[in-house]
């Protein structure tokens, strides 16, 4: 009775090992394709706004991987990245919490995972990089094929692989993170022959708007390369595409465009010993040796300048009530104590007209601090006390934010000001012989700052306003108006 147990037992362990290993055999090329088909279906209604679809076809395909014992493939790494972002990003119902969940799930299953550039924001490469380290996964190699089935470096020195898969259906293509500026960068990609007589990488060269055209090489199978010169890797980000030719020259299927074009973010040349490829943005290292988790400090492009002298004029108005007294003018009124006169009616006065000098520096790749020195004129119709005019002299001391990049045509910034210095204005003060007085106002000023440039990071033109408070001699509301040349360096 004993053996016939044990007999049973063995059997029944023989038999579950048997299924067990059919079931494995079930994640064949047909079970991958249909997940691949699926995260496809839900990626369109994600552009088209529908989270909701979305997250039950990428739920379908999880359930088909699960099925099939897929759960150690690429592709089912691929989708639990792209539902985690559905989670975080959904408009009607985020939840951040369940968005990391995934992505902590699609690094177990892929170190390498990554957000594809086209849904890539900041806020999602931060979730990203903090599960990544809290998860402790490590990623074997910045160019691994295992996230797209395409490779993609930044080295020009790569060994690239012999290309032995099957035909693609369309152009594929990884876009890389980021690169070390100053380096040239290897890009690949694969192409279905087809069709297909030559494929072209479209690049934007540091400070131009048009994009130049790269041939690639037809390197092994169905994969081409090309590598962009050390030259042209400059600035804050590298703007490129892909396009696949026919043999008339017109593009058949590409990987971006002129308008969504790929993005390379360009970092600052660093030994390839320093560089921690799991959190490039911190690549300085503790005293024991390990990297310093300073994953959302950005480091300064090449090409960023640091300090910035303005060089401009000057012009402003402010506010005068009937109280105040003017400067030189006989005091009709007697309201003054025998020094000035007051004006009957209360309104904005033109003030100075002069120069600026401005100097500040970036003590982030957002923020500045600096000085503008300004000094101006006004006149006045009565000169027997004296001068005819009054000259004032200022001095504004800012923290400005850059919200836009150095790299931009069209920049902003905006931030508070605090200085000090002397005003003037001019106003009417006798309506019968229309003659005008100044108008004295300081010592201390406080206010805000906006203004734009427009140029590149080297010779910029700007246009600054500062509405400020000018207390307390003859406290009052003023707006100076500046432009001129700005100089990076």
């Amino acid at each position: 009775m004993i053996k016939k147990s044990v007999f049973v037992f063995i059997l029944t362990l023989t038999g579950s090992g048997l299924f067990s290993a059919k079931v494995q055999a079930n994640c064949t090329d047909k079970v991958i394709k249909k997940i691949k088909t699926l995260h496809k279906m839900a990626m369109e209604d994600y552009d088209q706004m529908e989270f909701a679809s979305a997250k039950r076809t990428l739920k379908d395909a999880i359930s088909i991987a699960r099925r099939s014992f897929c759960t150690d493939k690429v592709e089912y790494a691929n989708v639990l990245v792209d539902l985690g972002i559905m989670y975080i990003t959904d408009p009607s119902s985020p939840d951040e919490s369940r968005g990391r969940l995934m992505f902590k799930k699609a690094l177990k299953v892929n170190a390498c995972a990554k957000i594809t550039p086209d849904l890539k924001t900041p806020k999602l490469q931060k979730i990203l990089n903090q599960v990544r380290r809290k998860s402790g996964v490590k990623c074997a190699s910045a160019d691994s094929s295992s996230t797209s089935g395409t490779t993609s470096g930044t080295s020009a020195t790569k060994v690239l692989a012999e290309d032995t898969g099957p035909e693609p259906d369309n152009l594929e293509h990884k876009t890389p993170d980021e690169a070390p500026g100053e380096s040239p960068i290897l890009l690949t990609c694969r192409a279905p022959k087809k069709g297909v007589s030559k494929v072209v990488v479209y690049y934007r060269k540091p400070g131009q708007s048009n994009y130049s055209a790269l041939n690639m090489t037809n390197y092994s199978g169905y994969s081409w390369k090309a590598t962009i010169p050390s030259e042209h890797v400059k600035g804050a980000i590298l703007q490129y595409y892909i396009a696949a030719l026919n043999s008339s020259g017109s593009p058949i299927m590409a990987h971006g465009n002129s308008g969504a074009p790929n993005i390379i973010s360009i970092t600052k040349p660093v030994k390839k010993s320093d560089f921690d490829i799991e959190d490039p943005l911190s690549n300085k290292k503790k005293s024991d040796g390990s990297k310093k988790d300073k994953p959302d400090v950005d480091p300064l492009p090449p090409s960023f300048k640091k300090f910035k002298i303005r060089l401009g004029g000057r012009y402003g108005v402010g506010y005068l009530s009937t109280s105040m007294c003017s400067y030189k003018a006989e005091d009709v009124n007697n309201n003054c104590d025998g020094e000035g006169t007051n004006i009957s009616t209360a309104g904005f006065a033109t003030g100075e007209i002069g120069g600026e000098l401005g100097i500040h520096y970036f003590v982030s790749k957002k923020w500045t601090m600096g000085m503008d020195l300004r000094a101006g004129f006004v006149q006045t119709d009565y000169v027997e006390t004296g001068s005819n005019m009054g000259v004032g002299f200022i001095g504004l001391g800012k923290a400005l934010y850059h919200p836009m990049a150095q790299e931009e045509l069209f920049r902003v910034y905006f931030g508070p000001l605090l200085g000090g210095g002397l005003l003037w204005h001019q106003w009417i003060v006798d309506e019968d012989s229309q003659k005008s007085d100044i108008f004295q106002h300081g010592y201390v000023m406080a206010g805000l700052s906006v203004g734009f440039e427009i140029g590149s990071p080297k010779v910029s033109f700007y246009v600054n306003i500062d509405a400020m408070g000018v207390f307390p001699l003859q406290s009052t509301v003023h707006v100076d108006f500046t432009g001129g040349l700005s100089i990076g360096f």
